[in-house]
């Protein structure tokens, strides 16, 4: 099996930390198993639903009668299906919001946060910075996106490759907030860019959208399944499949 394919199917089938209740279990098989029924223990393998209707809306099949308490689950909010531009994921909780993951950190209290530690660590030239030391007002960075030099920080954003409503509707919705908040500011997760690439590309995937750059996509993808996997971000196995193959498109078998 390829090195893509190991992370396509990692992606697919990562199970994020469960809530107190008992979920509906769709296994490998695609069945719906549902707490209480007799294969619901026995089934170690498989991806977690907060409801029957989530796991049937993500291509699972009924489970035999009398194989669970299905109808108590059901009266929880469906799990909406991931797709690449999704942004409200309903599991009983309320809709995205940018502030859940924080804003960007100073962990070492020296004045400079994410954004400008990772700006004077980017930068290919001199750094000149404001009169307080806080902020990176001049450098020299390569934008990865659009192959463009840049000499104004003000001209950049820190965009993060896996957007934070992206891995919201991909299981960042069940994180604790320390999670959140330390994948808002992990710097494998974090490009300078120009600011209109990264407002172009706003929350999508890959699927929806890559850099301009053609030379910088497979890197890109790279990137981004690394991401996914290390945060246990979870896909549909039609998406994982796709973004497979969008890494063998660009990367080569």
């Amino acid at each position: 099996m390829s090195f893509f394919r190991a992370i396509a199917i990692s992606a697919a089938i990562a199970i994020p930390t469960l809530s107190a209740a008992d979920p509906v279990k769709m296994s490998t098989s695609r069945i719906c198993h549902c707490p209480g029924g007799s294969y619901y223990a026995r089934t170690k393998s498989f991806r977690p639903y907060p409801s029957i209707q989530a796991c049937l809306d993500a291509g699972g099949r009924h489970p035999k009668k009398g194989q669970g308490a299905c109808e108590l689950a059901s009266s929880t909010p469906a799990f909406s299906r991931p797709t690449a531009n999704a942004v409200i994921v309903s599991a009983g909780r309320d809709s995205y919001d940018r502030d859940l993951f924080g804003g960007w950190a100073d962990d070492d209290g020296d004045c400079q946060n994410t954004r400008h530690e990772l700006l004077a660590e980017l930068s290919t030239g001199p750094v000149r910075y404001s009169g307080d030391g806080c902020h990176v007002e001049r450098g020299r960075w390569n934008d990865p996106y659009s192959g463009q030099i840049h000499l104004n920080a003000a001209a950049l954003d820190i965009d993060h490759l896996v957007p934070l409503a992206y891995a919201w509707a991909h299981g960042a919705d069940m994180w604790a907030e320390e999670k959140r908040h330390r994948f808002a500011n992990d710097s494998v997760n974090l490009f300078a860019v120009e600011a209109s690439a990264n407002r172009q590309k706003g929350a999508s995937g890959p699927l929806a959208w890559l850099p301009e750059d053609a030379s910088f996509h497979c890197q890109y993808l790279l990137r981004f399944t690394r991401v996914s996997e290390s945060y246990g971000l979870t896909f549909s196995p039609p998406e994982a499949d796709a973004i497979y193959g969008l890494v063998q498109e660009k990367c080569g078998s």
